[in-house]
């Protein structure tokens, strides 16, 4: 199955999904976040995406991996189903508890049934005094 097709992804600090029309409001979105420490504290934040072009039950994966060393700080798993190739599926992984080991380059990856979609690279800072 050829995997579908990501229209985009974007971290954020939250999405807001509006109960009448399921329209998202992204909150902030970043390539740069600053912590107070390393490794840092639990940190919270969206990684929103709409994919197309899908067909039946899907598996997707959300990897957060350090660019400098390809360890993985975070993964978390989400099943979905295209009824059909047309249809937009919005994708949603509200993350409360990644921890970063170190300041540096990180990137969020997609994967549906094991297969890359889409990927965000984003920066880790330490906060200054």
């Amino acid at each position: 199955m050829v995997p579908p097709t990501a229209l985009g992804l974007t971290i954020c600090e939250k999405v807001i999904i509006e109960e009448g029309t399921r329209n998202a409001t992204l909150v902030s979105t970043f390539t740069k976040l600053t912590v107070s420490e390393f490794p840092s504290p639990p940190q919270r934040f969206a990684v929103y995406a709409v994919l197309t072009d899908g067909a039946g039950d899907a598996t997707i994966d959300l990897v957060v991996a350090r660019l400098d060393t390809a360890e993985d700080v975070y993964k978390r798993r989400q099943r979905v189903r295209f009824l059909n190739k047309l249809m937009e599926v919005v994708v949603l992984f509200r993350v409360r508890d990644c921890s970063f080991p170190a300041p540096g380059r990180y990137q969020a990856t997609l994967l549906v049934n094991g297969e890359w979609v889409a990927q965000r690279r984003f920066h880790i800072a330490a906060k200054e005094d």
